[in-house]
């Protein structure tokens, strides 16, 4: 009998949670199930594309060897992001804060929309990318961005001889591994808004002819100018970068460009190259060095002809590898850019005419001293 009733005691339990599970199951009294539907992560977005948030900041100390000017600036800070909306469609913005005097009053900080783009890659067709806003002009091998160059400096080349940003659409096709071909129809040149009616078109060929290697041919042909007096512009543009061995950069530019039909009649031309080399000789050691000659035969560019030299070399030092992103690399090389650089510059300009300020009359001559930090994040 007492085996009896401790078995029927068993089986009381055993139906009690079978009835217990059996009331867990009803669909009733359990949580939407989304999983084949998607879950809530999936119909709300989070987490699926992450939003990147990158930047770099630069302070410097500059000194005039034949003005005597000099100054310590905290002078910029970018802060960048960048979002996957979808699998084949992304935007980037980079909003730059910069202390500028150029107008020779008081100091004045201005705040500006450096890059802002989306991009879109069909899905059926990956070897096409559209770009739509205003981005680093696709041709040269210089940039804006401090962060992006390997001397704190930019080039004659790069500030008089060609734009350094174009707002408009640009569609990239990667013709193999090796080739890719972009075109553009943008504003003018560095033309957040278009001043005038007209548009400028143009293409860019790229090569990778070999490992570490790229070269670039690009032509540009617009209106330049207000509305009411614009002039037609060419540009022929070739850059190219190679890597010859560990350590080393050897990259550069050439340039054509024509102004046609002035407002105050005839044409100008103006042309140009500009060679870097960058050695990587420890570490956390490097050096560059940089090479240039600008002809502004006409006196478009500068307001005099005179032909334009410069020479200039960089002690650079350098801490941590920087993270991925827009300031991961210098483009169209493997260098990765270091999470901190204390770089040092002497440049030595000279002109053909007396150019270049001094304490008394202009000269032929101009000499630059630059110490500066640059840091990303």
């Amino acid at each position: 009998m007492r085996g009896l009733a401790r078995s029927s005691h068993l089986a009381i339990l055993i139906l009690g949670l079978a009835a217990s599970g059996a009331a867990a199951q009803n669909p009733s009294d359990q949580p939407i199930d989304l999983g084949k539907a998607g879950d809530l992560q999936t119909i709300t977005g989070e987490d699926q594309h992450s939003l990147a948030i990158s930047g770099f900041g630069v302070g410097d100390y500059s000194y005039d060897g034949r003005t005597g000017t000099n100054s310590a600036a905290a002078g910029k800070l970018a802060v960048s992001l960048f979002r996957e909306l979808t699998d084949n469609l992304y935007l980037f913005g980079q909003l730059t804060t910069a202390i500028s005097d150029e107008e020779g009053g008081e100091p004045a900080t201005e705040i500006e929309i450096d890059n802002l783009l989306v991009s879109y890659t069909p899905a059926r067709l990956t070897s096409l990318s559209l770009t739509f806003g205003t981005l680093d002009a696709p041709l040269g091998f210089e940039r804006d961005d401090e962060v992006l160059l390997l001397t704190p400096t930019t080039s004659f080349n790069f500030e008089l001889g060609r734009p350094s940003k174009l707002t408009g659409l640009f569609g990239t096709w990667s013709l193999s591994p090796r080739v890719d071909l972009t075109g553009m129809v943008a504003n003018g040149w560095d033309s957040p808004l278009d001043p005038n009616k007209g548009k400028t078109v143009g293409a860019r060929l790229g090569l990778l002819p070999a490992e570490r290697s790229s070269l670039g041919l690009s032509l540009l042909y617009g209106s330049e100018g207000p509305a009411d007096s614009t002039n037609n512009r060419l540009l022929l543009d070739a850059d190219y970068a190679f890597q010859p061995g560990l350590g080393w950069i050897v990259a550069g530019e050439a340039n054509y460009a024509k102004d046609y039909d002035l407002p105050g009649g005839g044409d100008a031309r103006w042309s140009g190259a500009m060679l870097l080399v960058h050695r990587q000789l420890a570490r956390r050691f490097g050096i560059a060095a940089r090479a240039e000659v600008l002809d502004d035969h006409d006196g478009a560019r500068t307001g005099l002809p005179q032909t334009l030299t410069s020479w200039t070399i960089v002690p650079i030092y350098s801490i941590g590898v920087g993270r991925e992103g827009i300031f991961a690399n210098i483009q169209h090389t493997t260098y990765r850019i270091p999470r901190f650089q204390l770089r040092g510059e002497i440049r030595v300009n000279h002109s053909n005419q007396p150019f270049f300020e001094t304490s008394g009359e202009p000269s032929q001559w101009g000499v630059q001293y630059t110490v500066q930090l640059v840091t990303t994040f």
